[in-house]
């Protein structure tokens, strides 16, 4: 169990490591809760639901693994070792599922802020995810939303 939450912690400034898919997922999500600065409860209660059926963490990790997130989130000057770790670890499928899980955090709360999509633009170039990637799963976020369920 401690190699395995060793292996979703790794970051870069740790043992010179590049982070983990996990660590950099995890912190793409955060940043996207907080790019309208508030960052609503049920926002939290999203990621921490993707995050840990994503990766199969327990509280406990899920818990070391968000920590991890927001220290290196704190410390980060960009995102660029972030989204080079997942352009080097997701196939075209992750990174769908990726930004499926990022417009899930974005209509956690029931709107989508022009910070938020602006992120999103931005992601979407930096990951090379195709435009109708993008707007397929903001429609599928966007049809769940308006049904008032959270369940994706």
């Amino acid at each position: 169990m401690f190699n395995r939450l060793r292996g979703l912690l790794s970051s870069p400034g740790l043992s010179g490591n590049t982070p983990s898919e996990a660590l950099s997922t995890a912190l793409l999500l955060l940043e996207l809760a907080r790019s309208d600065f508030e960052v609503a409860d049920v926002e939290q209660q999203r990621i921490g639901q993707l995050l840990a059926d994503r990766f199969s963490l327990d509280q406990a990790a899920l818990d070391a693994l968000l920590e991890e997130a927001r220290k290196s989130a704190a410390a980060a000057v960009s995102l660029h070792d972030y989204v080079q770790t997942l352009n080097a670890s997701l196939d075209a499928a992750g990174k769908r599922n990726l930004m499926a899980m990022l417009w899930q955090v974005a209509y956690a709360d029931g709107r989508i802020d022009k910070y938020e999509e602006h992120l999103l633009r931005r992601l979407v170039d930096l990951l090379y995810i195709p435009m109708p990637d993008y707007i397929q799963t903001k429609l599928e976020a966007e049809a769940v939303a308006s049904r008032g369920h959270h369940t994706f």
